[in-house]
């Protein structure tokens, strides 16, 4: 059973977190509340236990405030587990949704949203981190300036100074570097989504000897990351190095401005001294851990924005109607796809492929059959026009599981870690569904192949499929498409890597396929793997050149293009001011 992509919210998720970020409250309240135990305790000693010599006092304030230390670390240690299961959750809550729409929009999106997880890493550890908890402490600086207010107004209004300037300063950090902090993150999602390109492609490069190249592009790219960087991290901390300086001032100050009001201020202890000093740094201590944590904040600002832009309605298409399992009917209209106005892949096509009937599609390089086939199969939407199945829009019916009824085999082979079975059924339950799983394999004529592997159908065929050969991997792939009940098989070269023997077991699959009343749509540079299909589209330019039977296709390629067979009308030609 598919389950439908449904469109999360971030302010969903949010307002289900609501508890922790209460607990939270809490919990910080009673842990900056306890922590004014050390100053008190100071004060006590000063003003009390040493003018009156008593043991028993200090022996009994000491016993009460460290009974006060320990709270504060237990209470210190449910408030640490409270932000970093609040980072967990929102994980646990966007992981799934993030992956599905990652991978189904991957082909059309934004290089952004390829770094979906990454920037879900970074709102988690945000969340999860310092940043977060300073925001629960900032609320206290004005019960700590009233505390300071109380000892004398003078060290109050010496804490609001050096806040208002340390504040200045969090706001300059957010003017000056929020620039290049994006420019930075940009240069670093490419130099990522490049060398990861290259690790895919590691045989093309050590076999072409592309190495010395693509070594030098990825450090050109990598150093552009690193300049933009190193330029916001300078910036940082100049600021940084500025805030530290006014709050070593105002460190210095405030136990001189004390000490003054010791010497000449009646009533003003040298308790008062010691818990003005410790209480003023507690005051600025949430302003210095905001700054320090400014950095991951822009991340987690930027992480945040990319999240609620993947999350936009446009890429959420509402939940459809789910048609009732199809014949296999294909109807293509008008159909137009690029991907910039100055670029088409296709313009212009226009065919029929009854249910059970076998269509072979050929055309000269780049002139459109992959991005077709992509099309047939619901992965890319088009640009205009349409392609049914049973009347049904096909791109919007792969949006509510229309995957389970049909069969796709990808131009290049695409495997995943894991055995055999389970590649064949879609990595799903192999073994509960082995009977789908055997009779795919059977289908595809690949059932004994597999019993000779070491494992049978629990082979390990490794990441990408790499401890197969390059035909094993393609059967496997065939089977794969063959699993469950396709309706419609769209295989985009699948004699690649297949030698003469495995070439007849797929000119056999197609005769059985269509014993089956199963829809094919073969795109094949081989025209000999394309002698028992019913129908033949020829493109060319990115434009439909002839549809019709196989004979009247290969007459009109046979004599020039001049033979006397009725093709395709042309359809009206598309304006290219498509918004």
């Amino acid at each position: 059973m598919t389950t439908i992509l449904e469109r999360p919210s971030l302010g969903y998720v949010l307002q289900r977190c609501k508890p922790f970020f209460v607990y939270a409250a809490i919990f910080s309240f009673i842990e900056k509340l306890l922590t004014l135990g050390g100053p008190f305790y100071m004060m006590s000693v000063f003003d009390r236990v040493i003018p009156s010599r008593s043991n028993e006092t200090l022996f009994f304030l000491t016993l009460i405030f460290i009974y006060i230390d320990v709270i504060e670390v237990i209470v210190g240690v449910f408030r640490s587990r409270l932000f970093n299961r609040l980072g967990d959750v929102i994980f646990l809550k966007l992981r799934e949704p993030i992956l599905k729409v990652t991978l189904r929009y991957q082909l059309q999106t934004p290089p952004s949203y390829s770094s979906a997880f990454d920037d879900l890493e970074t709102v988690k550890n945000f969340l999860g981190g310092q940043g977060l908890r300073a925001a629960f402490e900032l609320p206290w600086i004005p019960i700590f300036l009233l505390i300071l207010w109380v000892f004398h107004p003078f060290l109050a209004l010496l804490a609001i100074i050096g806040s208002a300037l340390l504040f200045f300063l969090a706001y300059m950090e957010d003017v000056v570097t929020k620039k290049v902090s994006i420019l930075a993150g940009i240069k670093q999602r490419q130099a990522k989504a490049y060398i990861e390109n290259a690790k895919r492609s590691s045989e093309l490069v050590q076999a072409l000897g592309m190495r010395e190249s693509v070594s030098k592009r990825w450090i050109r790219m990598n150093d552009e990351y690193i300049h933009h960087s190193l330029d916001a991290r300078n910036k940082i901390g100049r600021i940084v190095a500025m805030s530290k300086f006014i709050s070593g001032i105002k460190r210095t100050l405030s136990i001189g401005i004390a000490a003054y009001l010791v010497l000449n201020v009646e009533g003003v202890s040298p308790g008062v001294l010691l818990a003005s000093t410790i209480i003023m740094g507690k005051a600025m201590g949430p302003i210095m851990t905001v700054l320090s944590s400014w950095r991951s904040y822009l991340g987690f600002k930027e992480s945040l924005h990319n999240l609620e832009e993947l999350f936009s309605e446009e890429n959420w298409p509402e939940e459809g109607f789910v048609p009732p399992p199809p014949k296999g009917h294909i109807t293509v209209s008008n159909l137009l796809y690029f991907i910039d106005r100055k670029h088409f892949i296709l313009n212009g096509i226009n065919f029929e492929v009854q249910e059970g009937e076998a269509l072979g599609i050929i055309g000269t390089s780049a002139s459109g059959k992959t991005t077709l086939a992509r099309l047939l199969v619901g992965v890319l939407e088009p640009t205009d026009g349409a392609v049914r199945l049973d009347s049904a829009d096909i791109y919007q019916w792969s949006i509510n599981g229309l995957g389970e009824w049909i069969g796709y085999v990808p131009q290049e082979q695409q495997l995943f870690e894991g055995t055999v079975a389970e590649n064949i059924a879609r990595m799903g339950d192999a073994y509960a569904r082995a009977e789908e799983v055997i009779g795919a394999a059977q289908l595809a004529g690949v059932h004994e192949m597999i019993l000779k592997l070491p494992n049978g159908y629990d082979t390990d065929v490794g990441v990408n499929g790499k401890k197969l050969s390059g035909g094993q991997r393609q059967m496997i792939c065939l089977a794969r498409a063959l699993f469950g009940a396709p309706k419609l098989v769209v295989m985009d070269e699948p004699n690649n890597s297949l030698d003469g023997q495995s070439e007849g077991l797929l000119l056999d699959l197609i005769n059985r396929l269509k014993e089956k009343q199963i829809t094919q749509v073969i795109v094949s540079h081989k025209p000999s793997i394309l002698q028992d299909v019913d129908k033949m589209l020829v493109l060319g330019q990115s434009k439909q050149l002839m549809f019709g039977t196989r004979s009247e296709v290969l007459t009109w390629l046979k004599v020039g293009k001049k033979a006397k067979v009725k093709p395709i009308p042309t359809p009206p030609k598309i304006q290219q001011n498509i918004d």
